[in-house]
């Protein structure tokens, strides 16, 4: 029985990189929607899964070397072998699936997308119109009460906001390289102080899922906080995440 492990130890470990695959497709993103209470399943990023897979590989490999013998045993699936037919199927199955594999990447990775025009991207999308006449309400407070809330800001910033926005607000938390699109750098003055603080109340509290239809796809992972959050703890991080990055929000404009 241990003879007949080490003759199919390659297949073992293309078994197990197959079932981490499965996991982070399909199971993770359930056991987290019910870990953190969501509506919906939170997808394991493709940059977070592509590492995953790949040290997943390389710890396979890595088993297979740590003596002479294993690293023969996992080379010798790959040699023909009389009478044995389980293992001349799975080698016939192995060197067909492989390449096909392989193909099928190639192809994904350089087949023309079909992206949505770059003239019709929108970097700030319309306000909706139930977040238009919301102001924060720290603001118009005498000066030690605003400077208490932007403590408490920066404090529930660095909680919520550091592992992908990073401590300096800068887009370089330790989650930013795991998304597709980087967070973006707030210190720069095209970002946030473009913008009004409702327009963050909005992004905030809705995230991703409440973005408009129109020129997406938008490839935000930002989530939802309107369940986490309470409106008072949301309008403080604001008040925290401007002061953090150095930067000042976009004063609304006056009628005359």
């Amino acid at each position: 029985m241990a003879n007949k492990r080490s003759t199919y130890l390659m297949m073992w470990m293309v078994f197990v990189v197959i079932c981490v695959f499965l996991f982070l497709r399909y199971a993770s993103p359930k056991i987290f929607q019910v870990l953190m209470a969501k509506g919906h399943p939170m997808p394991t990023p493709s940059t977070l899964m592509m590492w995953y897979m790949i040290m997943g590989v390389l710890a396979g490999l890595v088993y297979a070397t740590t003596s002479n013998q294993k690293f023969a045993d996992f080379l010798s699936f790959l040699l023909p072998e009389h009478g044995s037919l389980i293992k001349s199927f799975l080698q016939k199955v192995l060197f067909v699936t492989f390449p096909l594999i392989i193909g099928w990447f190639v192809y994904s990775w350089s087949i023309p997308g079909a992206a949505s025009p770059v003239e019709l991207r929108i970097q700030h999308p319309t306000l909706p119109q139930n977040y238009e006449k919301q102001e924060n309400p720290f603001r118009q407070k005498d000066a030690e009460t605003q400077r208490r809330c932007v403590e408490e800001g920066k404090i529930l910033f660095q909680t919520y906001c550091r592992p992908c926005h990073g401590s300096k607000a800068d887009g370089n938390g330790p989650f930013a390289n795991s998304f597709r699109l980087r967070p973006i750098n707030f210190q720069d003055p095209g970002t946030i102080a473009t913008v009004v603080d409702n327009y963050l109340f909005w992004r905030i509290k809705e995230g991703a899922p409440g973005l408009p239809s129109e020129s997406t796809p938008w490839d935000s992972a930002m989530p939802a906080w309107k369940d986490d959050l309470k409106d008072d703890e949301i309008w403080k991080i604001i008040m925290g995440e401007y002061d953090t990055a150095g930067v000042m929000p976009r004063q609304r404009e006056k009628l005359e």
